[in-house]
């Protein structure tokens, strides 16, 4: 058995892994997979959440690289009540805690429009599911003018509330955000368990771009509260056009992915600048 670790047990991350599953391809494969919260389990050897793993290896606290990329589109929105403001209008903000790379997403995109986040009330609440419920507490009591939120909540559910959406980070922004991370110091990247994972994810993101029904049904197993047509939604207009990039796609955009991400956090790339070499 080799232990998969999630930064957020959601649609985004989970996806494909849900796919590869319930399509019997790790079974297939000779693989036994188990998903576990990577923050409660350090000695899970491999992520599913890219852009934290990259964060950490720039930090010097593991020794994560990319074996697969799902998606080079981070899948967050930026939701306000439907009262008509634009993006520019904003003057406070749920949003994630700084460090984060869902922050650092969001001040590059903020600023990118225009806006001074130094100048926005950002309310900071915890990354993951929790943070999300309590962002779009915040959002709904009227707290903050608008929240930034993942997968969740299908996008379908939260309009239904009457929330509009201003902006969805995958189409503003390109980043290498979920896939398979490999800790190099605790298994062999070449090795053949994680050649099978590898295998059984690529052939859960085939399914999920043909939309197949199971993979329909995995996003609907990891958005319990939505129903039936909000995860068929999810998969046709975001999940099945934004994932199963071209190791070419990957190649360009991880580069520049971490050159921005060094300056971020100010750190010197090193050796981390290889993070995606491994992806084919």
């Amino acid at each position: 058995m080799v232990l998969l670790g999630y930064r957020d047990r959601n649609v985004h991350e989970l996806v494909v892994h849900e796919t590869a599953l319930r399509a019997g391809s790790y079974a297939r494969l000779g693989v036994d997979v188990q998903t576990v919260a990577g923050h409660e389990h350090p000695e899970a050897p491999l992520s599913a959440g890219l852009g934290g793993s990259l964060i950490e290896t720039l930090k010097g606290h593991r020794t994560w690289c990319a074996g697969l990329v799902h998606t080079l589109h981070p899948f967050f929105w930026v939701w306000d009540r439907g009262e008509g403001a634009a993006l520019t209008d904003l003057r406070s903000l749920a949003g994630h805690p700084d460090g984060s790379i869902v922050s650092a997403f969001t001040d590059k995109l903020l600023e990118d429009r225009g806006l001074r986040v130094e100048a926005l009330d950002v309310e900071r609440f915890p990354v993951g599911i929790p943070g999300d419920h309590e962002r779009l507490k915040a959002l709904m009591s009227g707290s903050v003018d608008a929240a930034v939120l993942g997968t969740s909540f299908a996008p379908t559910a939260l309009a239904r509330l009457g929330l509009t959406q201003l902006l969805f980070f995958g189409d503003a922004m390109m980043f290498p955000t979920a896939g398979l991370g490999i800790d190099a110091a605790m298994i062999d990247p070449d090795g053949w368990e994680v050649r099978a994972v590898i295998d059984a994810q690529r052939e859960g993101l085939e399914l999920i771009k043909a939309q197949a029904t199971v993979a329909v049904n995995a996003v609907a197993a990891l958005l319990p509260e939505a129903s039936r047509e909000d995860a068929e939604r999810l998969l046709r207009d975001y999940v099945a056009p934004n994932y199963g990039p071209t190791p070419e796609d990957v190649e360009t955009v991880g580069s520049g992915s971490v050159a921005w991400l060094s300056d971020v956090l100010a750190v010197e790339p090193g050796s981390v600048r290889n993070f995606y070499e491994k992806v084919r």
